[in-house]
């Protein structure tokens, strides 16, 4: 069964929760990945068939977080939520042909230092089979982006080290309003155990955010 997934940094999900219902519904999204909801306690997200799972900030205010919207006859379950300072994720377990596999929205700040246990461990708590999308505020040549940052060269290695694979489009997702500043690919897939082939990311222009969706 082919899925189709949009990874997507909302900059706050619930002003754009309207434009956001209407997508998921024309394009019949299966599972959308959501970095950035600036959910707090007092947030929701309902749409008609779907399920939403968010993780917010550990402080409790609004900014951060992440959330999965999925098809609610998608056979899948919440697999956990992670939240640290440096690091918010969801993740669902969701079947396919080969069996159980997790699916996560991830959003990383970009004013913390992130180390490679850090992320070694957060890949740990996904099994064998997952793919994490969404703002990673890593920055490699890599996956296509203008530069390296040494989050990217971190994160990097830790592909590497891990027999890790990318999902980009290698097109720009971050488009800044300040003029001053260069576009540039900040969001993008980690996977493991899911052949490439398998994967085909599009890049798409339909939703109001300072970051672009991708397929």
């Amino acid at each position: 069964m082919l899925l189709t997934i949009i990874i997507w940094n909302a900059n706050g999900l619930s002003q754009r929760a309207e434009e956001v219902k209407q997508y998921i519904q024309i394009q019949q999204i299966d599972i959308m990945l959501i970095s950035e909801t600036h959910f707090t306690s007092r947030n929701y997200f309902k749409l008609p068939n779907y399920t939403t799972y968010d993780t917010q900030h550990p402080d409790g205010t609004a900014h951060g977080g992440t959330a999965i919207i999925v098809k609610t006859g998608l056979k899948h379950h919440l697999h956990g939520r992670y939240n640290t300072d440096h690091l918010q994720a969801t993740s669902m377990t969701a079947e396919d042909w080969v069996g159980p596999h997790t699916i996560a929205a991830i959003y990383c700040p970009p004013k913390h230092i992130i180390k490679p246990d850090q992320f070694h461990h957060f890949y740990a708590t996904l099994g064998h089979r997952f793919l994490a999308g969404g703002d990673y505020n890593a920055k490699h040549t890599h996956w296509g982006s203008r530069l390296i940052t040494p989050r990217g060269r971190t994160l990097f290695n830790v592909i590497q080290k891990e027999n890790l694979t990318y999902i980009s489009t290698r097109e720009p997702t971050y488009w800044p309003s300040d003029r001053r500043k260069i576009p540039d690919l900040l969001d993008f897939g980690v996977a493991k155990g899911i052949p490439g082939q398998s994967i085909r990311a599009e890049a798409s222009f339909d939703l109001s955010s300072d970051h672009s969706p991708y397929y």
